[in-house]
Formats: structure tokens, sequence, C-alpha cells
């Protein structure tokens, strides 16, 4: 990391991402509530988060990182660094080097005071990489207190509905499709008055022949008839 005192806002001033008038209207908020003068410029709109990270990477010579899909570290590492230091001073924990120096995703490594402060609270040297506020904070509810992710829930919800129909097609299959007992049922129903009905009419004919009232002839020559 090069040697730079600047600070973060006069960095950002210096590229043109900010003027006079934003820094003290952040400066002057940042007296009044307090929170990191990063945040609060990317609060008020001022600049995004983005720009910060590419405005300090190549002022201060740092590496940046991702923390969108980074690894749990280990326990010894998630002990060291608690969920509170995390929260308070917006860093993530990614791992130990050379036994005493603790690598640390951070948002703003131009703040010396709480680099201070987490070497001497920790009693280990601190190594700051440069990584998105955004993405801190996700690391830690997702490694430090088991919450899914944004992004990951949007993923799944996208998954679950590609796998379930559309209502409109549930619908149709509703209303066309029946029942497998009622199919049933009229199956074999249809067989049965199918049956039923020509036996009526063959045994008319008989009783008709039998009782001399028509010849099966006749009733032929009459069937012919009506169909030409």
């Amino acid at each position: 990391m090069k040697k730079d005192t600047k600070k973060l806002g006069e960095i950002l001033k210096e590229a043109g991402l900010i003027d006079d008038f934003q820094l003290k209207s952040a400066l002057s908020y940042q007296a009044e509530w307090g929170g990191r003068l990063g945040s609060i410029l990317i609060k008020k709109g001022f600049v995004t988060e983005n720009e910060v990270l590419a405005v300090v990477e190549r002022q201060m010579g740092l590496s940046s990182i991702s923390l969108g899909d980074v690894k749990r570290p280990p326990d010894e590492v998630m002990k060291l660094v608690r969920v509170d230091v995390a929260r308070k001073f917006c860093i993530f924990p990614l791992g130990i080097e050379n036994g005493r120096t603790l690598k640390v995703a951070i948002a703003d490594p131009t703040d010396l005071k709480t680099i201070d402060d987490i070497q001497f609270m920790l009693g280990v040297r601190v190594k700051p990489v440069l990584a998105l506020e955004s993405e801190i904070n996700r690391a830690i509810d997702v490694h430090y207190e088991g919450k899914i992710s944004v992004e990951r829930e949007r993923i799944a919800m996208r998954a679950s509905r590609s796998l379930t129909p559309p209502s409109s097609e549930k619908a149709e299959k509703t209303v066309i499709e029946k029942p497998a007992w009622l199919q049933t049922k009229e199956t074999e129903a249809k067989p049965k008055a199918e049956v039923s009905q020509k036996a009526v009419i063959e045994s008319l004919i008989d009783l008709l022949v039998s009782k001399g009232v028509i010849t099966r002839e006749e009733l032929l020559r009459h069937v012919r008839a009506r169909k030409s």
C-alpha cells in the first residue's frame, strides 16, 4: 500500500467525483450523526460504491476483492473477529498471514484511525483489502448470521418459477381431465346402453313376426324403401 495520508474525501474531490460543497455537507452530517464518510457520500447520492472503489484502488495501489462468492473463513479467524466488531468497523476477516497478520476486507482503507483501533482491539497487525461496503455487510449476514443473500433468494425464486407450469395450463388441465372413477363409469355405461337397445329392437321384431303382423321380408323391403 502506498504511503498516502490523504483521506477519502480529499481523494474523491481530487478525482472530480465530488465538489467542495458535497464534501462539507457529508462531513457536517458525519459530525452530527456519525457514520463512515464513504457511506454518507453514497447514501446522499454524490458518488456510487463502484466509483469510490475504483478511485481508492488506483490512488492507494490497493487490490480489491469481490465478496460475492467468498467462502467462509476458518473458525479461528471468525472467532478472532466477533460479529459486533465486524459490524462496528464494517470489516470482514479473510484469513491470517504469517501467524500475526489479519487480512480483512474494508471499504475505506484511508481511515487509519479505524485500522489502528482494530489492531489495538484484536492484538494483531491488519492488512486491508478493498471491498464494497454492501458486499462486506452481505458477507457478515451470510457467514456470521447464516442469512441467505438477496441475490441468492432471487435466483432461487426464479428457479422455482421455471419449474411451475403457468396457471392457464393448470386451469385447462383441470377443466379437460375428469376423475378416473368417472371416466371408468362412463366407459362401462355406454356399451351397456347400446346392448340393451339392440336387444329390445330384436325382441320387438321377433314378437311382430311371431304374431303374424309382419314378415321379415316385408320389414326388409320397408327399410330399403325408406333408405331410397
